[in-house]
């Protein structure tokens, strides 16, 4: 991989960058038969930055691409726009065209593929003030050109495939209202479907989930030198393919919880002595169901639910920062 930019400040305002990009990459692999493959991906791209005042930016730009493997290319334009009405709060928006090459295992079966694209659509709105964060982010998201399967065949795979995908975020974190303490929010609504690989129809794929939820809470006590950290998780049920049902991934998983802890303890600033467990309730969460692959007598095929291989996991670590500032170590990312 190669990779070129450029800088011009044209004005106190306005800002230009272009450069370009070449990835070379090989793949070979030796399964019935010996299949390999070289692609070079050749990209050049630009982008102009302009203030209108202290208030308004944007950004336009493009990138074009050409893949030497499907003798394709395309142009992907992107533009950000941001607003800062006073002080602390700002609104922006976002617009991208992206792309990749499909995965090497559909790629080695038919070389022609094109590249998979996402057009992206966001906008959101984030203030800062007095060690508070507040962020709230809608978005939605287009898929063109996804992994099908022909007729079900997961050899001869093309490009016909699609999906979207919409949704809010709710971020709040807060290490100013309680001495010590720091503790953040979170929240995502997902409402996701996709056309592509064996799907019969537009389904909610297996690893989406509706509902995300997480509260995160430290604690630093600072006569013991140590940092007390709880998580909790929850997440709706995720949709899985029941052979027994009608509905292609119409049915769901249980929802999945997880409540967390972890200690820290720092006896020099730059050492950290580190202890966790997830799962401290014991809850026996379930990821999925696997099926047989012929039904029995009845008709009914037979499952068996995927857990989680233990039931707790713990871990024990310790944590050195090399560094000439004394006073950085790993806590925040603890």
């Amino acid at each position: 991989m190669a990779k070129a930019v450029l800088e011009n400040t044209v004005s106190d305002n306005v800002e230009i960058r272009f450069g370009s990009e070449v990835i070379s990459r090989n793949y070979s692999a030796q399964q019935i038969l010996s299949t390999t493959f070289d692609e070079n991906i050749y990209a050049g791209f630009a982008e102009a930055e302009a203030y209108a005042n202290k208030h308004l930016v944007a950004k336009a730009g493009a990138r074009v691409e050409y893949s030497s493997l499907n003798g394709k290319g395309g142009i992907d334009p992107r533009l950000s726009v941001a607003y800062k009405p006073g002080n602390k709060g700002q609104f922006s928006f976002a617009y991208g065209r992206f792309r990749q090459s499909a995965d090497n295992q559909y790629l080695r079966l038919n070389n022609d593929l094109n590249s998979e694209k996402a057009e992206h659509f966001i906008v959101n709105y984030q203030v800062i003030n007095n060690n508070r964060t507040l962020r709230v982010e809608a978005y939605y998201k287009k898929y063109y050109n996804l992994v099908k399967f022909y007729n079900g065949d997961a050899n001869v795979p093309i490009s016909t495939g699609n999906g979207y995908a919409r949704g809010v975020e709710f971020f709040w974190r807060d290490n100013r209202t309680f001495k010590n303490v720091d503790y953040w929010v979170s929240y995502s609504f997902l409402d996701t479907q996709r056309d592509y690989l064996a799907f019969p129809n537009p389904a909610m794929p297996s690893f989406a989930s509706k509902h995300n939820f997480s509260f995160v809470y430290k604690h630093f006590i600072t006569p013991l030198k140590s940092q007390l950290g709880i998580t909790y998780s929850l997440t709706s049920g995720r949709p899985y393919y029941d052979p027994n049902a009608e509905k292609f991934n119409g049915t769901l998983t249980p929802y999945y919880q997880d409540v967390s802890a972890n200690v820290s303890y720092l006896p020099r600033n730059w050492l950290i002595i580190y202890a966790s467990c997830t799962n401290l309730l014991g809850r026996n969460n379930i990821f999925g169901y696997d099926y047989a692959t012929t039904p029995d007598a009845n008709g009914v095929y037979a499952s068996r639910a995927v857990r989680q291989a233990a039931s707790r996991f713990m871990f024990v670590g310790v944590f050195i920062t090399i560094s000439k500032n004394k006073s950085v170590n790993q806590l925040p990312n603890l």
